[in-house]
């Protein structure tokens, strides 16, 4: 067995011995790791003296904010069985991480990053109507637009549209344009008091003021909505590929950056409906749909936090190739990843980071786990497979 998995086998059980018990089998097994090496059973005493269970009470602690909550309490009866084995994988990723400095350097040689990368904040461009273009960064564009029908407001963070008691279709055929860059992240109310949730590196394009003939944007990137119902006047998302998710009122996740062939939405509350041509999939909460040029539009039952915990400061992985991740994070990190062999594209993690910290912790327990190694070279992260 590849002695990185061996490890990662064994934290496991250890794991299960401390919370839910060991079978017999699984408890020789553990006896046996423990008598073939002296170091193992000392290993094995300072796991024990350990108090790990704080860091599993991280997962608990997930659904704090108010939508994941909601999720939980519709989701969680209803699928006992896939979020309990979601829940003992991620589990046990918190152990292992947390028991990297006991466990996996017993062996092998561990060489943190030697710089650090920050994390990204928020910052973004608009674009009005008449083609200026306006960075939101800055806070002194407090109040951006103010006419007799329409008020348009900034705060640093978010965006805000209102139209006034004299509104009238005069800018039903206006648009405007939210662009955030890689590192950046904003927020942004439309007219109709519909919220978006900007992930780094996304363009919204979106009509100025949404009445009851245009309620349709267009997304590039990663978005979050939780659309203001109005049953008789759907809310139309429209992505590449001629894509379109349309919405009479939900909370949901949308993805469709154009460096990935897949398109993407994830469905928290309400309803859905995904649409490529003549093909339509219907989505209910708890499930995903994604479009992909030669298989169609698919859908599958899904765990939505691993979706949806970005817009509250946190990203989740279980089985993700490091790939995969580090495309995720170098949006959020501004960084360029380089791979100096293909080998290390392809090693598979578990683990979580949170949006605002360094990244430094998360690298360090990537190379504890799963056999690579990181160099920071300015915004530039080499990541390389150790044999």
């Amino acid at each position: 067995m590849d002695p990185i998995i061996s490890k990662q086998r064994i934290a496991s059980l250890i794991l299960k011995e401390n919370t839910v018990g060991l079978n017999e089998a699984e408890q020789e097994e553990l006896n046996l790791w423990r008598q073939t090496d002296p170091r193992n059973e000392r290993t094995y005493t300072r796991l024990h003296e350990k108090d790990y269970k704080k860091d599993l009470s991280r997962y608990r602690q997930i659904d704090v904010q108010h939508g994941l909550e909601r999720y939980r309490e519709r989701y969680i009866q209803k699928k006992t069985r896939h979020l309990a084995k979601w829940y003992w994988s991620a589990a046990a990723v918190v152990f292992m991480m947390g028991i990297g400095s006991i466990f996996f350097l017993q062996k092998t040689d561990h060489i943190p990053p030697q710089e650090s990368i920050i994390p990204g904040g928020s910052k973004a461009m608009l674009v009005l109507n008449n083609g200026n273009i306006i960075d939101l960064s800055d806070k002194t564009h407090d109040e951006i637009v103010t006419t007799e029908e329409l008020i348009i407001r900034n705060n640093g963070t978010g965006l805000q549209y209102a139209t006034t008691e004299n509104a009238t279709n005069k800018h039903a055929n206006n648009y405007n344009e939210l662009i955030v860059p890689k590192g950046g992240e904003y927020t942004l109310t439309l007219s109709d008091g519909t919220k978006v949730w900007l992930n780094s590196q996304s363009k919204l394009k979106y009509p100025v003021a949404l009445n009851d003939t245009n309620r349709e944007v267009y997304l590039e990137g990663e978005a979050y909505f939780e659309v203001t119902k109005d049953p008789h006047h759907p809310f139309h998302v429209n992505t590449k590929d001629r894509v379109t998710i349309e919405v009479l009122g939900t909370s949901f996740n949308v993805r469709s950056y154009p460096d990935e062939t897949k398109i993407e939405t994830v469905l928290e509350e309400g309803s859905v409906r995904m649409s490529k041509g003549k093909e339509k999939v219907t989505l209910s909460p708890g499930y995903k749909a994604v479009y992909q040029p030669e298989k169609g539009i698919e859908t599958t039952s899904v765990n939505t936090e691993l979706y949806t915990a970005w817009r509250h400061g946190q990203y989740i992985f279980v089985d993700e190739s490091v790939e995969n991740i580090l495309k995720q994070l170098s949006r959020w990190y501004n960084i360029e990843v380089f791979y100096s062999n293909e080998k290390a594209k392809s090693v598979i993690f578990s683990g979580d980071v949170r949006k605002y910290n360094d990244i430094t912790t998360l690298l360090e327990a990537m190379e504890i786990a799963g056999g690579i190694h990181f160099k920071i070279n300015g915004n530039t992260l080499i990541v390389s497979y150790k044999e």
